[in-house]
Parts: C-alpha cells; structure tokens; sequence
C-alpha cells in the first residue's frame, strides 16, 4: 500500500472512530510515522482528504451498479461497496459540532457525495421499476445502512450475513 492509500484508510479509520471535526492532518501524519508536510504532499487540506474518500467510494459505487451481472449481484456489490461510504459519511454527521466554519464545508461536500450515489442507485432500479427508482433507492439505502449500523453497534449481528439477507428480500420483493 503506497502513502497515499494509507492516508486514505487511515483517514476513513479516524473519521469513523473520532468524526471529521476531531480528526487533524498532524494526528493522521503522526499515526502513520509520517510529517505533516508529507500529508499535505498529497493533500493540500483536511477537506482534500474527505473528497478523495468520497470520490474513491462513488467509483466503488459505480462500478458495482455497472458491472455486467443480474441485479441481486449489482445491488449485492453496492451495498459491499457502502462499506466504504460509511466511515466517510459519518464525518458529515459528526461535522455538525465542529469548532470551525470549515466543518460546514465537509458536511455540504458529504452531501452532494450522498446525493450522486443515490441518483446512481436510483438510475439502476428505475429501469427495473419505471416511475419507483428515487423511492426504491431510499428503501434500498435504508436497509443497507440499517444492517452495518446495527452490525456495527450491536454484539451478535454479522454485517455481511445481514446485507446478503437484505439484498435477497429487497430483489425478492420487486418481483
């Protein structure tokens, strides 16, 4: 794994545990043996640092919706893929009791990142579903981040086995 990738993990690590307002760029270089001057070789800001997340799970996204396989496979890859958006997505719900306008900015990047997989989400299911495909995208979402979130904070649930399942009733009920 090159520099780069470790900031990436690293930062989606940090988002996740500590929130985008708590994360600094100095405790992300410190984490990794790394000075802050080599971070912002990569990233010129904290904010540089939430978009490449974002942009790297949006291709994750894309590629799971565009890959050639029957919809229960596709949608099962987005939902793996969400895995990715998670940790980055929770930097926007934890940007809201940062200390510095900057955190607005997070929050409003986050969402447009939000907004653009739904829609690629919505595109997939509205050919399935003419007229439904913003609303199955919701429900769809719904049941995705409702099985890492009780996976994630809730002893004996496995988020993988929770997804599968979900894909397979959501794919079950369109038919």
């Amino acid at each position: 794994m090159n520099t780069r990738e470790a900031l990436l993990e690293r930062a989606k690590a940090a988002f996740a545990e500590r929130g985008y307002a708590a994360t600094s760029l100095e405790l992300l270089a410190r984490s990794l043996g790394l000075s802050k001057a080599a971070v912002y070789h990569y990233f010129p800001s904290k904010r540089a640092l939430l978009e490449a997340l974002l942009e790297e799970a949006l291709e994750e996204t894309r590629q799971a919706l565009n890959q050639p396989a029957g919809l229960e496979q596709r949608l099962l890859g987005y939902a793996l893929a969400y895995r990715g958006q998670v940790e980055p997505l929770t930097a926007l719900m934890t940007a809201h009791s940062g200390r510095r306008g900057g955190d607005q900015e997070a929050v409003k990047v986050s969402l447009v990142a939000m907004q653009q997989g739904m829609d690629l989400l919505a595109g997939v299911l509205e050919t399935v579903v003419p007229g439904k495909g913003r609303v199955l995208a919701v429900i769809f979402s719904s049941i995705v981040h409702g099985a890492y979130m009780v996976g994630r904070h809730l002893p004996g649930y496995e988020v993988e086995s929770l997804v599968r399942e979900g894909v397979r009733v959501f794919v079950r009920g369109l038919g």
